[in-house]
């Protein structure tokens, strides 16, 4: 059998799909399939991505869109292998389209699938245009994309209006119109439409397709509360539903016949056969099991070579997809590093000066200046942060540390440091902490407060001489671990209710207006963060009545601290003496750094000295006693890692802290581990209060000095 030849037995089964019957139609293309590997790889592709694409529109006619989407996508595979078949990929990709859009109401999807057509436009001649553009009108209308489904409809409708021969397509524009109409509540214009796409259905005997109108249009009717035109409506549908299933039974009983004839036919030849025949019953039915037997295995063999070759190549798009999803993520951790470090490098500087100039200079005009720059600062540095943490997340980068901390301080402390600032905006922020929560709990307590903070922040923006309350409400211990509710509540302008949809989603607004107040991730941020937690954000909220934010995260207990006494707490601190007393050694190659942590040291009274790089360093160390290093990591000649390493070889006991700019997982975890000789570590730019607590906590883990 030739090439020309099987595809003429392809087109000829799928045209008498119908009278043939769905199982005998799926044999026909297996065989076929199987009967492909005879011809070379291109004609051997042709007939098998045609062949897939056959059987996923058996399945798809009978509702089983599960096995059709496999089958379509068995059938771009070998496509994709051939040179040029523009009109096979348009083909396929419009039946992609279709079973995402009806069978997984997945519009997005079938929207790219319209689009890939769109690449082979020049190859469409003017129906198969029309036909993919009455596709896009209907994803559309399923994306809210109303106004260009409209258009697109219209002119569907011209052109199948003046090409009668294509009576499904208009059926199918004036249902889609119809459709349009009822949503726009538009429902005598439904109703018009709807009855002239019945009309076609009835007049050209397309019974399936007039079930299908008469079923949108009977809803219609019953949701205008029109029962009795509704019922004779449904009686319609009733009838066609009988004669749709009247004629199919029909064919099948008429292929049945031919079956029942073509085996009499065969059974009459077979006693010929018999009769003449001069072998014994015996070696008959011997030859003929070996023939079954290798018949069995050659059918197996060619089955396996199918599946073979359909994992192969989709073995070899997942390696490609592989190195190139590696190496994406390899540039993208490198992009996170360097735009960290290079972009809060210099932060530091201006945001410490700015600290420096603020306790310095204190005449009002000057000091309005330097509170208005670091206020500069501070927000760029946030829109930095929140940049690199959405990058971050994507990555996967971010996990939950597990310490113990004190959530009614965390709380008391998000509310003291907030309390200016809505101070500035007319607004009084208002703490419930339920006496119930227990107060030392196992968790990550930055990344905690990091969504109040942000939520706060949202709060205070948009709400004017109005109020803010942080609610720890609703508490249920079991099993050393305690359930908390979180509310974040104002009574500010609210969010309309068709942005709380997608208030969440990256560079949202709840107004067009807001771009002049944050980047739009602040929210995306947080319901990552919640996530991570366990919990999921919800939001309740009425325009002009205010907004509230809630979730609920489950917390371990640290069941070793609840029962401290305040007495033994206070025996845990240990206060510093004379500051003077301590000598800081400062390594930072960064000629600006040095002079902002120099002077930001000399605030509270710590003399230092600086090292220009860690070559420099692990000669002053040998020479010098110091009670604390703040090492650098990036210098040149030598980085603080190795610098460390070395000082560790000759000084094991003095305090180390890192400070470094990058953010990225691989540098924190470099810095954590027990071999690489730091104590504790600080990224860049550093609240002032966080730099010298952890000063203090370090300089205290010396009992020479402490005592």
């Amino acid at each position: 059998m030739s090439f020309s030849e099987l595809t003429c037995i392809i087109t000829d089964t799928e045209e008498h799909l119908n009278s043939i019957g769905r199982a005998n139609g799926v044999m026909i293309i297996e065989r076929i399939i199987d009967v492909s590997s005879k011809f070379n790889s291109q004609q051997e592709y042709y007939i098998k991505g045609y062949a897939y694409n056959l059987l996923g529109n058996i399945y798809y006619s009978n509702k089983e869109y599960k096995k059709a989407l496999k089958e379509y996508k068995v059938a771009e595979l070998f496509i994709k292998e051939l040179k040029d078949n523009s009109e096979l990929t348009i083909e396929v990709n419009n039946n992609l389209a279709l079973v995402y859009l009806e069978g997984f109401n997945k519009p997005g999807r079938a929207l790219k699938r319209i689009k890939e057509i769109y690449k082979y436009s020049e190859d469409l001649d003017m129906h198969s245009l029309h036909v993919v553009e009455l596709n896009l009108a209907n994803i559309y209308l399923k994306t809210r994309n109303y106004r260009k489904a409209y258009t697109l409809l219209e002119k569907c409708q011209k052109y199948f209006k003046t090409n009668s021969q294509y009576p499904v397509n208009l059926l199918t524009t004036y249902t889609r119109f119809g459709e349009y109409f009822v949503i726009h509540k538009n429902y005598s214009n439904a109703i018009r439409y709807f009855e002239m796409a019945a009309s076609i259905a009835e007049k050209n005997k397309m019974f399936r397709q007039a079930m299908t109108v008469y079923k949108k249009y009977e809803e219609l009717l019953v949701k205008l509360g029109r029962q009795d035109r509704a019922y004779a409506i449904l009686k319609k549908y009733t009838t066609h539903h009988e004669t749709a299933l009247e004629i199919e039974k029909l064919e099948n009983n008429e292929f049945k016949e031919k079956l029942v004839v073509s085996n009499k036919n065969n059974t009459i030849q077979t006693q010929k056969a018999k009769q003449s025949q001069n072998i014994s019953i015996f070696t008959l039915s011997l030859l003929v099991l070996c023939l079954i037997l290798f018949c069995f295995f050659i059918y197996n063999h060619r089955k396996t070579k199918v599946l073979g070759e359909s994992l192969a190549i989709r073995n070899k798009e997942l390696k490609i997809s592989k190195e190139k999803s590696d190496r994406l993520a390899a540039v993208k951790t490198k992009f996170i590093s360097t735009v960290s470090h290079e972009l809060r490098t210099p932060l530091y500087g201006v945001v410490g000066l700015s600290s420096i100039l603020m306790e310095r200079i204190k005449d009002e005009e000057n000091h309005k200046f330097i509170k208005l720059m670091k206020f500069s600062a501070d927000h760029l540095l946030n829109l930095i942060n929140d940049v690199l943490q959405v990058t971050k997340m994507e990555s996967y980068e971010i996990t939950l540390d597990k310490t113990s901390y004190n959530i009614k301080g965390l709380a008391d402390d998000i509310k003291n440091s907030f309390e200016y600032q809505a101070d500035k905006n007319g607004n009084t922020l208002h703490l419930n902490f339920d006496e119930n929560i227990p107060h030392h709990l196992i968790g990550d307590q930055v990344r905690l407060s990091q969504i109040f903070i942000n939520l706060i922040s949202n709060a205070n923006k948009f709400t004017k001489n109005g109020n803010i309350w942080l609610n720890f409400i609703n508490p249920i211990v079991k099993n050393n671990k305690v359930s908390i509710k979180f509310e974040i509540k104002d009574d500010g302008r609210g969010i309309p209710l068709d942005k709380q949809e997608i208030i969440f989603e990256k560079f949202s607004q709840a107004d067009a207006k807001d771009h002049t107040t944050g980047t739009g991730l602040g929210l995306h941020i947080v319901k990552n963060l919640v996530n991570l937690h366990g919990g999921d954000i919800k939001i309740k909220s009425t325009p002009g009545e205010g907004t509230t934010f809630y979730f609920t995260v489950d917390f371990e207990i640290d069941t070793t601290k609840e029962n401290v006494s305040p007495i033994d707490k206070q025996k845990e601190c240990i206060p510093l003496l004379n500051k003077e007393d301590y000598k800081i050694l400062i390594v930072e190659d960064n000629k600006i750094n040095q002079i902002v942590t120099k002077n930001v040291l000399k605030t509270k009274g710590y003399p230092s000295e600086i090292a220009d790089d860690g070559l420099i360093a692990t000669q002053m160390v040998k020479e010098t006693h110091y009670d604390l290093i703040l090492m650098d990591l990036n210098m040149p000649n030598m980085g603080g890692m190795e610098a460390t390493k070395i000082i560790r070889t000759f000084n094991p006991t003095v305090p180390i802290i890192a400070l470094t700019a990058s953010d990225t997982q691989d540098t924190v975890q470099a810095i954590l581990d027990s071999n690489s000789g730091f104590n504790d570590f600080l990224r860049k730019p550093y609240k002032n209060e966080e730099f010298f607590h952890k000063i203090e906590t370090n300089l205290n883990g010396e009992i020479s000095k402490a005592s």
